[in-house]
């Protein structure tokens, strides 16, 4: 790994500084991307200096899309990088915006590296290595625009060769050649000159050898984004005009990182005391589960299964808060209300599901709707709730939530 050391050259306040931690005190790494085509360490450090007013730079590393490493920070930094999660995480942010643009191979390869070493100095296990927006508060923040689920797979196969290009073939075409589309899968000394002006041009489309894989596919699409023109990975007539006429600037500009400027909905973070209960591997257990659970309408078995993670995203559809199967502090809020307000009388979401679910709550509701009192939670029930909320303007899901119940018997 190529690190570079720049812990006493980036700028810093003159009149704040970073908190400190034990390294055993670490738990996480955070990986994010800059969420800018351009950037540096020393841009973002200014930015977050300047800008932000933050002590120093929020990440701890920042891997340029050479694969260089900027080392920013000691581990025992406690910098600003995912809001109340930052006494336990370890920020890593690669140089890119990958909404648009992809990772090239030489900062994916520096990434699973750095990410490897510091899992092995800090025995983190890769179910600890999230996303930017897998931790608590984030989940409406894009970064780092890339699949963590593939990435965790990547960290799994260490030593693999992440080439995705095919060898050529029989039906690679030699010579000057031109033919008027060109698509995935095709081959050809015609491919190779496009990957040179994408290349050239600043698209970098994985390795030039003639051969119009994923990463051309991708690099195609990026540039068709930026010239505005139709998206579909296919080189036309009109794909050929745009690259031919295509300047790039002439002076890259860095941009600073907002990736974790401040938002009002962290607050709440830093004043919840429960635990944040998520769908992960091994699944997570306990009386806080079991909780949720008989409030929600799943099964009671303290387990948070992919069962409770798909009642959950029901229970906060039906409440307007954010649908991420999450029950962070916006979801402990909504249950605890639900609580208060109905005196014990709502227990449960309720919905239609297999086996019907049964109980003296659902009697409740189809006595309030008029219809067949059985005690079961079935599609004649729930096609009476949907003609109530229809009438009431309220969400129309079928869904018995709080909103609904509210509105039945309040």
């Amino acid at each position: 790994m190529n690190i570079i050391d720049k812990r006493s050259s980036l700028a810093s306040s003159r009149s704040r500084s970073y908190t400190r931690r034990a390294r055993s005190a670490i738990r996480n790494i955070a990986i994010h991307h800059s969420a800018t085509t351009s950037g540096s360490a020393e841009a973002f450090a200014r930015y977050h200096v300047n800008e932000l007013g933050w002590p120093g730079i929020g990440y701890h590393y920042v891997i340029d899309k050479d694969g260089s490493i900027s080392l920013c920070h000691d581990l025992e930094v406690v910098s600003y990088h995912v809001g109340n999660s930052n006494s336990f995480a370890v920020g890593i942010c690669m140089v890119g915006d990958f909404r648009t643009q992809s990772l090239t191979d030489a900062q994916r390869q520096a990434t699973l590296d750095l990410t490897r070493s510091l899992m092995d100095q800090l025995t983190i296990p890769i179910d600890n290595v999230w996303g930017h927006i897998e931790f608590p508060g984030y989940s409406w923040k894009p970064c780092p625009s890339i699949s963590m689920q593939k990435f965790r797979s990547w960290l799994r196969e260490e030593g693999a060769n992440f080439s995705e290009s095919p060898p050529p073939s029989p039906s690679y075409v030699a010579g000057a050649r031109k033919r008027t589309i060109l698509s995935r899968g095709d081959q050809g000394d015609d491919i190779k000159a496009l990957q040179e002006r994408l290349d050239e041009i600043g698209f970098h489309p994985g390795p030039i050898d003639g051969i119009f894989g994923p990463q051309t596919a991708d690099a195609v699409m990026r540039f068709q984004r930026t010239a505005s023109i139709s998206v579909d990975g296919i080189v036309g007539p009109e794909t050929r005009e745009a690259l031919r006429d295509y300047k790039p600037a002439t002076e890259p500009i860095e941009h600073g990182s907002p990736t974790d400027e401040p938002d009002d909905r962290e607050e709440m973070y830093r004043t919840e005391t429960r635990r944040m209960l998520r769908l992960i591997s091994p699944m997570m257990r306990g009386t806080d589960v079991q909780e949720v659970q008989g409030k929600i309408g799943s099964a009671t078995d303290g387990i948070f299964g992919p069962e409770t993670g798909a009642r959950v995203r029901e229970f906060q559809r039906s409440e307007g808060i954010t649908e991420d199967g999450i029950v962070g502090p916006q979801t402990w809020r909504a249950l605890d209300r639900i609580q208060q307000s109905r005196g014990g009388r709502y227990q449960r979401l309720l919905s239609v599901q297999t086996p019907y679910i049964r109980g003296e709550d659902v009697k409740l509701i189809q006595r309030a709707l008029n219809v067949r009192v059985d005690g079961l939670y079935g599609p004649l029930t729930e096609q009476a709730v949907r003609k109530y909320q229809r009438r009431e303007a309220i969400a129309v899901d079928g869904i018995v939530g709080s909103q609904t119940w509210r509105r039945l018997f309040n």
